[in-house]
């Protein structure tokens, strides 16, 4: 019983740590997540075999790990080290896309090619915040688009709020077409063999 109330307290601490936001919410987390393991795990069970399970690094060094997915019930034990990797590789492409100015090329290009115009501007950026959020965080997009919509804004002379409102619920939208946008879709989605670029059949999980 003792190992069980040991992670609902480092689960409570860990909760409050991240809605206080004092610290990065990374750091709260790997720690509290090394603290489950040596405590609940090591101290608490006394079971190595535990601990070899949770981490699952021996996954990451099975051939099948690398060109095929593994089967629901052998991937949804443990950490889900290839969804990680996953998110990880798309992180690192969708920051060097921001850094290299991509986003704000193609918005600049977009609004060019309707003329400055507000209302096809307004469409348009919707339009292609649903797109981008299909397969790039929807955070990210909103980001990108929401500078980049301010600037457009100060030299069209029109109120950037409906503008942005409409790409967040565009982005949303999207990003609940496929199972790309969010990592707790990611993570329900990978173990169970559904494809990631599964459109419109599963919006619910998506959601």
């Amino acid at each position: 019983m003792a190992p069980h109330i040991l992670a609902v307290l480092i689960f409570v601490v860990m909760f409050v740590l991240i809605v206080m936001d004092k610290i990065e919410r990374q750091y709260v987390s790997l720690g509290c997540g090394l603290l489950m393991i040596v405590l609940v795990f090591g101290l608490g069970m006394h079971s190595k075999d535990a601990i070899v399970e949770t981490l699952n690094v021996k996954s990451i060094f099975q051939a099948s790990f690398w060109y095929t997915a593994a089967e629901g019930e052998a991937s949804s034990s443990g950490i889900n080290w290839s969804t990680i990797i996953f998110i990880l590789g798309m992180m690192i492409m969708v920051e060097g896309m921001g850094k290299a100015g991509f986003f704000r090329w193609l918005c600049l290009e977009i609004a060019k090619l309707v003329k400055y115009r507000t209302i096809p501007v307004f469409i348009t950026f919707m339009l292609m915040s649903f797109v981008l959020a299909m397969f790039i965080d929807s955070i990210t997009v909103i980001l990108f688009l929401a500078a980049v919509t301010l600037e457009l804004a100060q030299t069209l002379k029109c109120n950037p709020v409906p503008i942005i409102l409409s790409e967040i619920f565009c982005a949303n939208l999207g990003g609940s077409a496929t199972m790309w946008e969010t990592r707790p879709t990611l993570s329900s989605a990978h173990p169970w063999d559904i494809p990631s670029v599964n459109l419109f059949p599963t919006p619910a999980l998506s959601l």
